[in-house]
């Protein structure tokens, strides 16, 4: 994966010295178990990093802190906006998997792992070569299993005081026309 100011899934909002969510919509109200991330335990199986309950111990989803509530006022605009592609997946290495698997279940490969953690690690240096420090990350990814994965190896780079929240949002995945 290449880092630059700029990338190709999961995006990942900087800058918001205090991190506040923005009001929910009426939707978001009704219904925030679709907008906010839940809890799961999503299976690395076949990615060689599974323990015995099939997850990555202590880096399920739910350690992100998240802000799922309705509070008052606005973040301040963030600094930069990251937009990052998924790692290599099953289905880019055999596209094949696609007929098996269904899309949005499809895996990371252990090289795809290997480029969310470097991914993680090079975003998170490029900030703290911004010079400021008091900067913090807010996440959005998509519901797809790699783009969660994703996530997680990139998310190693922060400190959980960095990360000011988590959010799955359906509406960042492959589009049919």
């Amino acid at each position: 994966m290449h880092v630059s100011s700029i990338l190709p899934l999961p995006g990942i909002r900087i800058g918001c010295r205090n991190p506040v969510s923005p009001q929910l919509s009426s939707r978001e109200a009704q219904h925030p178990s679709s907008y906010a991330v839940r809890q799961r335990n999503a299976s690395t199986a076949g990615s060689g990093r599974s323990s015995e309950n099939g997850s990555i111990p202590g880096e399920s989803l739910h350690d992100f802190p998240e802000k799922a509530t309705a509070t008052l006022g606005r973040c301040p605009r963030p600094r930069r906006i990251i937009l990052v592609r998924h790692g290599e997946s099953q289905g880019n290495v055999d596209e094949s998997v696609y007929t098996r698997i269904p899309d949005p279940k499809i895996e990371l490969t252990e090289k795809g792992w290997r480029g969310a953690e470097k991914t993680g690690r090079r975003i998170r240096e490029m900030i703290v070569n911004d010079g400021c420090d008091d900067w913090k990350v807010y996440f959005y990814v998509s519901p797809y299993t790699r783009t969660l994965q994703t996530l997680r190896g990139l998310g190693r780079a922060f400190e959980r005081e960095r990360i000011t929240g988590v959010r799955e949002e359906p509406r960042l995945r492959e589009q049919d026309f």
